[in-house]
């Protein structure tokens, strides 16, 4: 083999490890899990996105979430809270952990201009994801979308209750009801409710 076809050789296969090792690295929006943005009054619930490249989970990624103005405007957010752009960084296991202080359920398909959150890591649009909350309803039982008045205080209530319980109890699909949003309405969102419900979690709506 002559020196020549070595350095040929040694080019291509560079060539072919250098794009190898940087794909690795970029967030791929198949590979990452993004469920709805998950948030309640008091920030007590943990919201968890999950980056995942090519070689699997990506550390130090930077995430935001990027709320559109018809949902930013729609959410009872707690005093303190950034909006409407959320950002954190992933761990070792390309999780970003947000603990949002806020209130409301915003179904992308029922607002005027969706999306509700597009979802980024390092830049890359990774999906386009609604929201969910205990404080899914108002005082008269109202959601977000349908002219809710959540007033002075964004608050976990019996009318929250009352509404996702009934879906609770039927394993009835709801939007709104599912907390982890595995598709289906079960066991596992009530009990992601139910701290929030028990302890009445609230705050002051700026």
């Amino acid at each position: 083999m002559g020196r020549s076809y070595r350095l040929l050789l040694g080019v291509l296969v560079a060539a072919m490890v250098v794009p190898a090792a940087v794909y690795a690295g970029i967030p791929d929006p198949s590979l990452s899990d993004v469920p709805n943005v998950l948030f309640s009054p008091g920030g007590d619930l943990e919201y968890i996105v999950t980056v995942n490249g090519s070689s699997g989970p990506i550390a130090n990624a930077t995430v935001e979430l990027q709320f559109s103005d018809g949902a930013d405007t729609l959410i009872a957010w707690c005093v303190g809270q950034t909006h409407p752009t959320i950002s954190a960084t992933t761990d070792a296991n390309g999780e970003a952990h947000f603990f949002i202080g806020a209130g409301g359920c915003i179904d992308p398909s029922q607002i005027s201009a969706p999306p509700a959150v597009e979802v980024f890591a390092n830049a890359v649009k990774l999906s386009e994801v609604g929201c969910v909350s205990p404080d899914a309803v108002d005082a008269s039982g109202l959601l977000p979308w349908q002219g809710w008045n959540p007033g002075a205080v964004a608050s976990v209530s019996a009318n929250d209750a009352a509404f996702l319980g009934q879906f609770f109890k039927t394993s009835v699909y709801d939007f709104c009801a599912d907390l982890n949003s595995d598709g289906a309405v079960a066991g596992d969102d009530a009990s992601l409710a139910a701290p929030a419900i028990k302890n009445s979690l609230s705050c002051t709506k700026e």
